[in-house]
């Protein structure tokens, strides 16, 4: 029934273990099992595809990604289908967030196109099978499965946007340039969830104008010596630099970077003052 609904065959543990484990409490799958969809055929393909992927990770003990898959079935079934999961809902992987990029922007272009409307059952395999990507990815342990979810998803995804292509499309402004700002904690240069999702969108603007160059340059607040200052501003550009060429890939523009330590701050403050709004990192993007 599974490769019936998701097309192909994906590794499971024995049955039996997944009959043994059905009858624990706690289960979102027992909930979703079942239903009858509601709403429209986007709504009802969605609720089939998410419920098969919560019976494969159920199969395989994963209970937590299970519960979350069943979750999602329920929600298409009655109506409400939920959107692609986010690229920062999950850790990916240095080596897999270029591609899952691209694909979550194609994706949800496509969605906002139209696409689930003249193409339901096609649109549902694409957004189920770009989540179960960002989960094998995450997990990043089971090779086969990540090609699994992912060959399913571009024929998928290429489907939906051969449906909408010739639906014309009013012409946007010509975008030159975009700014883009994230913030760090005191006396750090980590990427936060908040910082990768400021980068994430910076990565779509460079990729949606087609951007040719970008500079990111790294400043520091007035607390800590002037030295210090301008080592943790170039370590900020530098991680900031890292993150987006992973995010990119090989569309990556040509980066320059620059460090300003204590110098050039957005707010003026005496020597010595920790002001959240120093501790940053501006990135400029042009075509």
């Amino acid at each position: 029934m599974l490769q019936k609904i998701l097309g192909g065959a994906k590794p499971l543990i024995a049955a039996a273990a997944m009959l043994s484990l059905s009858a624990c409490a706690g289960f979102q799958v027992d909930h979703a099992r079942g239903l009858t969809p509601e709403g429209d055929a986007f709504s009802k393909a969605l609720y089939q595809e998410y419920l098969a992927l919560s019976e494969m990770e159920f199969a395989e003990g994963d209970y937590e990604d299970s519960d979350l898959f069943a979750a999602a079935a329920i929600a298409s079934a009655a109506g409400n289908p939920p959107a692609p999961e986010a690229l920062d809902s999950r850790v990916i992987p240095a080596e897999h967030k270029g591609a899952l990029s691209e694909a979550h922007r194609r994706l949800i272009s496509a969605l906002d196109a139209g696409a689930a409307a003249k193409v339901p059952e096609a649109s549902a395999r694409a957004q189920a099978m770009f989540d179960c990507w960002m989960q094998e990815a995450e997990e990043n342990f089971q090779p086969a499965d990540i090609a699994w979810c992912r060959d399913r998803f571009w024929p998928a995804l290429e489907a939906m946007e051969a449906a909408v292509a010739a639906q014309p499309v009013a012409a946007a402004p010509s975008v030159t340039f975009a700014n883009f700002t994230v913030y760090f904690d005191f006396d750090s240069s980590a990427i936060t969830p908040e910082t990768l999702s400021t980068l994430i969108d910076a990565a779509d603007a460079s990729d949606d104008m087609g951007a040719s160059t970008m500079t990111i340059s790294g400043y520091a607040d007035r607390s800590g010596s002037a030295a210090y200052n301008m080592a943790l501003s170039q370590r900020r550009a530098d991680i900031v630099a890292a993150e987006l060429k992973s995010l990119l890939g090989s569309t990556a523009p040509a980066m320059t970077l620059e460090a300003f330590g204590e110098g050039n701050n957005k707010v003026v403050t005496p020597d010595g003052v920790k002001e959240p709004k120093n501790r940053r990192v501006k990135i400029e993007i042009r075509k």
